[in-house]
């Protein structure tokens, strides 16, 4: 069985698209794996996020790495990617749960009660940051909340 692995993450299958025919023209054999269904069933999220998954062969990874490093200096393929704030890189799950044991249903229950947080994580550098930027109180110089007038 052929090992496959995540290149990029986008949010929309249309923004993929564009990348794999690249590929297709460069000889590399790709696939756009929508991970929605799985994110709506198994994690219980309501609106996936990170859900188009670009994937290649294992032994192409490296080539279509540095293929897709060249093609975003110069022409921007990835600027409709999910990537991550610290590596820059597009290889993100969401939610950050595994995706190889089955506890992982329980963790989705906490995040469906709200009990914890859902978040992104990155492949690469195991970086993981919320799906929604926390809320700053407004305080005053004391650090006293701001009056709401």
């Amino acid at each position: 069985m052929e090992q496959l692995i995540t290149l990029a993450t986008f949010n929309e299958m249309d923004k993929a698209e564009p990348l794999k025919e690249k590929f297709k023209a460069a000889g590399i054999w790709s696939e756009i794996y929508d991970e929605s269904s799985a994110q709506k069933t198994w994690f219980m999220t309501g609106t996936p996020k990170a859900h188009i998954q670009l994937r290649v062969k294992k032994e192409d990874f490296e080539n279509a790495r540095k293929l897709t490093a060249e093609w975003d200096a110069a022409e921007g393929v990835l600027k409709d990617a999910v990537r991550c704030p610290e590596c820059g890189s597009s290889r993100i799950e969401y939610p950050q749960f595994s995706r190889r044991t089955g506890v992982t249903a329980g963790f989705a229950l906490l995040a469906a009660a709200g009990i914890i947080g859902r978040s992104y994580y990155c492949e690469n550098c195991q970086f993981t940051w919320p799906d929604k930027p926390p809320v700053e109180p407004n305080l005053d110089v004391l650090n006293w909340p701001k009056d709401k007038k």
